[in-house]
């Protein structure tokens, strides 16, 4: 079976941490494969958030997910502490992707790498929107971290 392939980043536009809580657990005690997705939006959130933004009011449109990809790399358990570092790419005429690097800093392990579609969209008129301007600028002069940073 062919399997996904992600490009790891390693520069990030943003860095936080989440630490893994028991709700998070499955029944083989360790984190759950849909944990993932739900660290990479509060990771995702918590940048916008930290640009003055949201998903709902995103210089204007909201955001919508369109496409998401998951390559599990090891473990989370209990207490872990994860570091999600964000990269933004690919920005087109209505999106872009952010990929993640999710680095488990109990076990100094990857845990997974992330890739999510992003779409510019009007709720009221359901109509794609453009990525806005302040947005393409606010990318562009964003100091790239590491994790090591």
């Amino acid at each position: 079976m062919a399997r996904i392939q992600l490009n790891r980043p390693d520069k990030f536009h943003y860095i936080t941490q989440i630490r893994i809580n028991v709700s998070m657990l499955n029944y083989g005690d360790h984190l759950s494969n849909e944990q993932i997705l739900s660290m990479a939006h509060e990771a995702r959130l918590r940048f916008f958030h930290s640009l003055g933004a949201s998903e709902f009011d995103f210089w204007g449109p909201g955001l919508i997910q369109t496409d998401a990809a998951v390559v599990y790399r090891s473990e989370g358990h209990y207490a872990d502490e994860i570091a999600i570092g964000l990269y933004i790419t690919d920005l087109s005429r209505a999106g872009f992707d952010v990929q993640y690097t999710m680095r488990n800093i109990t076990t100094d392990k990857d845990l997974a790498i992330v890739k999510t579609g992003i779409v510019c969209f009007d709720y009221d008129e359901k109509k794609v929107r453009e990525l806005p301007e302040p947005f393409v600028n606010i990318i562009s002069k964003i100091e790239l971290l590491s994790f090591s940073s």
